[in-house]
């Protein structure tokens, strides 16, 4: 029986090499197949059934596929797509921790976040871009 497992092993390694295999982005599709799946028991979600199907058997294509290169492209853009997120929650979330010692204002020139110790209430304040040097009058 041991010898029947590691042939199987040397069989699937030899089927696989030349192969993309598995990455993060396979990874995420099949978690997101999968937990639309079992969403997809509540009534009136059966479409999710359908969108999880589609998203399993596209990951496994891109674990099968031969061309590397589409696919790391795709993970490249899957990336670009997953730290734009991730940094809006940051962003947010240092937003709230810093509630109560500090204000965060939008500079409307180059939509860059400026963070600024907070000073007493009811004030108007002349706040100064770091990136393009703008000023603008803020209440706080």
């Amino acid at each position: 029986m041991k010898h029947w497992f590691s042939t199987l092993g040397y069989k699937l390694n030899g089927f696989m090499q030349g192969r993309y295999g598995q990455d993060e982005l396979s990874r995420f599709l099949f978690m997101t197949g999968l937990i639309m799946m079992i969403l997809s028991r509540f009534p009136y979600l059966h479409l999710l059934y359908i969108l999880g199907y589609a998203l399993l058997v596209w990951s496994l294509i891109r674990t099968l596929s031969r061309n590397i290169y589409k696919r790391q492209m795709e993970r490249n853009r899957y990336f670009s797509i997953k730290n734009k997120v991730t940094q809006k929650f940051r962003l947010y979330k240092k937003i709230w921790l810093d509630r109560k010692t500090h204000r965060y204002y939008k500079c409307p020139s180059c939509r860059a976040r400026i963070r600024i110790k907070k000073p007493g209430k009811r004030k108007k304040i002349m706040v100064t871009c770091p990136k393009c040097r703008q000023s603008f009058e803020k209440r706080t």
